[in-house]
């Protein structure tokens, strides 16, 4: 592993909890991974430990075989050789395009950027890889939102550093431009080879960039993985219900061991051997369980024999998000194409369409 985070805790004085705590996961070289989480979940401040910004109280971080922290030793910020791109940019205004860039290569950082030919050659080549060719002489303000955040990873990218870190890079930024720029970030930084960890409140962000991500809640982490398997295996009910759109339903265990379903107030689901691997086949039949029903496993179907009362709706363009209701109170959300325009109160016709059903033992009290 070229990033190894192992059992990461750091507190601050007279903080009722601490603010990262037992946190472990790791990234390959040339591995892209994103953080996310509410506000306060730690991942922020784990970004700034890893930069060596703070102090971790306990565990160790080991970057390229060199330990950064642990017991006993502290490597210092400037010594670790992490790049950083802050989400308010930090570009110099009295600064162009290309003293920005070239601001941190200085003949400290080794023979290659040494003279200003060679520091020349290196700030056109990063334009190059951002996009930007041909605007080294531009200022700050003469350029968008999106050109700026471009510089800024140039020049994070300059001094060549062996990790790269962002710390939510795109929240300046409207949400169109945001989602362009993610894949641009992703396409610019898996060219480049770096490895590199976003922080990011935005899941889709997270996914557009990261081939790894983790979700936090209240200091830990709970879950480390590939996009995919975060939102059809959520190995917690957090993860579940953070990740995408969805409604817990209640669901109880029907049939005989080794050929168990889940049955629902929309039917019957047949796919739950994925549960029965999590629960060790612990689960008996009548077992009851929260079932997570995202918005695209519930499908408009006027032909089928469950119905639900619109209660909501958010036009999302191609789609409409339904808020719906079934007659016992129990709400679902789904998300139908946007030429199904159905008004608030209507009645429609649903079925449930499920690839993987995600469920937990029923939460109590």
């Amino acid at each position: 592993m070229f990033l190894q985070v192992d059992q990461v805790s750091i507190s601050y004085p007279r903080a009722a909890a601490p603010a990262v705590q037992a946190v472990s996961f790791a990234l390959q070289p040339g591995q892209l991974g994103a953080l996310i989480g509410p506000s306060g979940s730690g991942k922020t401040t784990l970004l700034r430990a890893i930069a060596g910004l703070e102090q971790a109280q306990a565990g160790s971080i080991v970057l390229d075989g060199q330990q950064l922290d642990g017991p006993g030793v502290r490597i210092a910020a400037e010594q670790r050789r992490i790049g950083m791109v802050f989400q308010d940019f930090a570009l110099f205004p009295h600064l162009d395009v290309e003293a920005n860039i070239g601001f941190g290569l200085h003949s400290d950082h080794g023979d290659n950027h040494g003279n200003r030919q060679q520091r020349r050659r290196r700030v056109q080549d990063m334009l190059e890889l951002v996009g930007l060719g041909g605007m080294q002489s531009k200022f700050p303000h003469q350029l968008s939102g999106g050109q700026q955040q471009r510089v800024a990873l140039a020049r994070a990218l300059a001094p060549q550093p062996r990790l790269l870190l962002l710390d939510e890079p795109f929240s300046s930024l409207d949400i169109e431009l945001r989602e362009r720029l993610a894949e641009e970030v992703r396409r610019i930084l898996k060219h480049a080879g770096i490895t590199a960890l976003m922080v990011t409140h935005d899941q889709m962000e997270a996914f557009a960039v990261g081939d790894v991500v983790g979700v936090m809640q209240q200091s830990r982490l709970e879950q480390w993985d590939q996009p995919y398997a975060l939102y059809h295996r959520p190995a917690t009910r957090f993860v579940a219900d953070f990740i995408g759109h969805g409604m817990f339903v209640p669901g109880a265990l029907v049939g005989a061991p080794g050929d168990m379903a889940m049955e629902t107030p929309l039917g019957r689901l047949h796919d739950v051997s994925r549960i029965m691997e999590t629960l060790q086949s612990d689960a008996l039949p009548g077992e009851s369980f929260d079932v997570l029903l995202r918005s695209d496993d519930v499908v408009h179907d006027d032909l089928s024999p469950f119905r639900a009362r619109i209660v909501r709706k958010s036009f999302r363009g191609a789609d409409f998000l339904y808020t719906l209701q079934l007659d016992d109170g129990l709400e679902l959300l789904s998300l139908v194409p946007s030429h199904h325009d159905h008004a608030v109160g209507e009645s429609i016709g649903i079925r449930l369409e499920v690839n993987h059903v995600v469920a937990f033992p029923r939460a109590t009290g």
